[in-house]
């Protein structure tokens, strides 16, 4: 079928523009998305790779909105194939400035006169993102970075997440339910927080929290915020000179140590997400600089994640999982993460783990990328029911971004061996055993205490049964009796600790033999 269509009566001229944009690349998504769920052993196809690259371009060509959505569909391996997601892991915010004469409204709007607030202000921007831009001033003597809003972005965001939401509507009933499902929460979940990328009051908050957190760190610096001159749609920082994090030639006429930056900015940001009550999840190049003297600058905290204690365990045990190349525990950690649908086939799960384990040919697991290993969990999640809630899409996204820098620092650089050496070092392995000991102990209590309320019962049924019973010397137990007996020791030989398990099976029988005795 051809890609070109007429599109759906109702539509206005807008979405009408959007739809002839976005039905092509929809429709050959769908059919590479097919065949590559239906392929026995994923390879990598130049074909979806083009077409990857096509829809790749076609959301950059419509605007802010669409760069935005891209940047989170790309950390979302149950929804893209591999080759889309390589395309759109590309996706930055660098795109051309709006006009000076188009943004000095809204400064002087939230600032007054610029001649009267500044010693000094540069027309030019210094970067263009795609929902704000920045320029660097002077301010009672001192340099500072003043980032504000595009023209009318939250007019435009309203007006094309409206578009998408109508698109998506027409598409119910012609995909299967489960994709459909998908990406109704991947939109849902991006109309609720695309705006506090919009709003400089939390992005803020944000910087003010993760600066506390890395407070001591003499090697990181977050500018500080101008509290006086920032609102919702402008905000001021203290401008600190650095070189972009990937331009390498740069820093090594600085003397920087590239191999020991690229480790020092992946502990960095993983002691965020492992450590922290809130991880800066963008660090794309334009987000990250280098000081002369080598001090690490952080940018842009707009998009952040925050990780529960549940999680952070469970993330922890599918990296000890991923490592040691065990499909149970990644399989395990998956369903406590709510990422994996309990209804899964858990054999079938294992099969597909196992075949993409065995992908390694025998690489040990700690000279693997970070992408590698995601390959493995990615590989399965394509087949089965899959969800990611929202802190796992940013830290995916935030681990892609962050290997990307790192590889280009050192192109020896092991993710996965860095992290290992950061769990052992802080000792977040050994805090992973004692949670896992600590849930298996208050699992194992529970069952102890279930196994107790089922005792009284089982006790009246056995004396029931006995008196039942025929009294002849060769009389045969009852199978109430043994299958009572059975099922109570089963309860404590599945959950609960061996030495457990064995002294009740002992006093489980002690007292059969008992209440045989008695009668």
């Amino acid at each position: 079928m051809s890609d070109e269509v007429k599109p759906p009566g109702g539509l206005r001229r807008a979405e009408i523009k959007v739809f002839l944009r976005l039905y092509p690349v929809f429709r050959r998504y769908l059919r590479d998305r097919e065949r590559a769920r239906k392929e026995a052993e994923p390879a990598w196809n130049y074909a979806r790779e083009r077409n990857g690259k096509k829809a790749l371009e076609t959301f950059i060509s419509l605007g802010p909105t669409f760069i935005k959505l891209g940047q989170v569909l790309s950390a979302r391996p149950d929804l893209l194939p591999g080759e889309y997601i390589s395309s759109f892991q590309k996706l930055q915010d660098e795109v051309p400035p709006a006009p000076f004469n188009l943004t000095r409204p809204i400064l002087e709007r939230n600032l007054g006169k610029l001649e009267e607030v500044f010693e000094e202000f540069d027309e030019n921007p210094v970067s263009g993102a795609s929902l704000g831009q920045v320029y660097l001033a002077t301010y009672r003597g001192k340099k500072v970075a003043v980032k504000v809003n595009r023209p009318d972005i939250e007019t435009v965001l309203r007006k094309d997440l409206l578009v998408i939401g109508r698109l998506l509507k027409l598409a119910r009933g012609r995909i299967d339910r489960f994709l459909y499902i998908s990406v109704s929460n991947v939109i849902e979940d991006f109309n609720s927080r695309i705006y506090d990328e919009i709003d400089y009051r939390k992005e803020s908050a944000n910087s003010v929290r993760i600066a506390k957190n890395i407070k001591g760190h003499a090697t990181v610096i977050v500018p500080e915020v101008i509290t006086e001159l920032s609102g919702k749609e402008v905000l001021v920082l203290e401008y600190i000179r650095g070189t972009k994090i990937t331009n390498v030639e740069e820093l090594r006429k600085h003397d920087i140590d590239l191999k020991d930056l690229a480790f020092r900015i992946d502990i960095l940001f993983m002691r965020m997400l492992l450590r922290n009550d809130i991880f800066h999840a963008d660090p794309h190049p334009g987000n990250i600089s280098v000081s002369d003297d080598g001090k690490i600058i952080l940018y842009d905290f707009g998009m952040i994640g925050t990780l529960d204690e549940k999680t952070k365990f469970s993330l922890l045990s599918l990296y000890d999982g991923l490592v040691n190349t065990d499909p149970d525990e990644i399989i395990d950690a998956l369903l406590a993460m709510g990422a994996l649908s309990p209804v899964a086939n858990r054999a079938l799960m294992r099969k597909s783990m196992e075949m993409a384990i065995a992908s390694f040919h025998g690489k040990n697991p700690e000279e693997a990328e970070i992408n590698e290993l995601f390959q493995i969990a990615n590989e399965v999640i394509f087949e089965f029911p899959f969800r990611l809630p929202r802190p796992l899409v940013l830290y995916m996204r935030m681990s892609s971004l962050l290997e990307g820098i790192c590889l280009q620092l050192d192109p020896e650089f092991k993710f996965v061996r860095v992290l290992r050496q950061l769990l052992y070092r802080e000792g977040m392995l050994d805090e992973l055993y004692r949670h896992q000991l600590s849930e298996f102990a208050r699992k194992a209590i529970k069952s102890i205490e279930k196994g107790l309320d089922v005792l009284p019962l089982l006790k009246k049924k056995l004396e029931d049964d006995l008196q039942i019973a025929p009294a002849r010397k060769d009389r045969k137990i009852p199978a109430s009796i043994f299958l009572g007996t059975v099922l109570l020791s089963s309860i404590f030989v599945l959950n609960s600790h061996p030495l457990i398990s064995m002294a009740v099976m002992v006093l489980d029988l002690a007292g059969f033999g008992y209440v045989l005795l008695k009668k």
